[in-house]
């Protein structure tokens, strides 16, 4: 390109340098027709050098960071241990995570802070009660927490695990079978309270909630342990 440029500026230059002689016009005539064949032959070599249609790269796009969801908590700080309330996933008799059945609830809340605790309340056989939610990550709800009080002291009274991440030694949690309870625990009793059915373990102080889809609520109030189908699901766990 540099070059075709030069060639015309020495066209235009020629060009006026013998503008109005009238002598010599023949050989400024051919000059003229060498310069501009030039010109030509150089303007071709640039075409050749740069196909048609070609185009400089766009510069690569900037990747950015994934936004967070809205809403959505993070954790990244914290090491994912047991030791660490957040990625404490431990279920056994009366303990969820870091919860335990008969905690003060201000130890709850230094455990989880309170950013990690939401305030709710249940109804439950026509009366109101305080609980607390602890929230996982996105702001689900793995616990629920009900406490009871005494004057000003309320203690952890009973757990309600959501997430299916809280699993037994033995991996037992939501999701498990009928036949997975009957295998690792000694299931008690299947039991009715607050319009669910449970599968009762004494021993482990657990209660474990059941997919009613395909067993008539008219038959549960005589539902004996080996009544109910081995492939029924856990759908939520109670700790007492």
């Amino acid at each position: 390109m540099k070059k075709t440029t030069l060639l015309l500026f020495s066209l235009l230059t020629l060009a006026a340098c013998n503008k109005g002689e009238t002598s010599g016009q023949n050989e400024q005539e051919a000059q003229l027709e060498e310069a501009a064949t030039n010109v030509e032959e150089a303007a071709a070599e640039d075409t050749a050098q740069s196909p048609a249609g070609a185009e400089t790269p766009a510069p690569a796009p900037m990747e950015l960071p994934d936004e967070p969801m809205p809403g959505a908590t993070s954790t990244a700080s914290a090491a994912p241990s047991a030791a660490n309330p957040l990625f404490n996933f431990t279920l056994r008799p009366g303990q969820a995570g870091a919860v335990q059945v008969g905690m003060n609830i201000a130890e709850v809340k230094r455990q989880y802070g309170e950013t990690k605790l939401r305030e709710t309340t249940l109804s439950q056989e026509g009366t109101d009660t305080k609980a607390y939610e602890v929230l996982g990550e996105r702001r689900r709800t793995d616990l629920v927490v009900e406490q009871q009080c005494k004057g000003t002291t309320c203690k952890v009274y009973r757990i309600t695990v959501m997430n299916p991440a809280f699993k037994t030694e033995s991996g037992l949690g939501i999701g498990s079978t009928m036949a997975d309870l009957k295998k690792n625990l000694s299931i008690s009793s299947i039991g009715v309270g607050e319009g669910k059915l449970v599968a009762i373990s004494e021993n482990a102080r657990m209660s474990f909630v059941l997919e009613t889809a395909t067993i008539p609520s008219s038959k549960w109030a005589n539902l004996k342990v080996n009544d109910v189908p081995e492939s029924t699901p856990v759908t939520s766990i109670l700790l007492y």
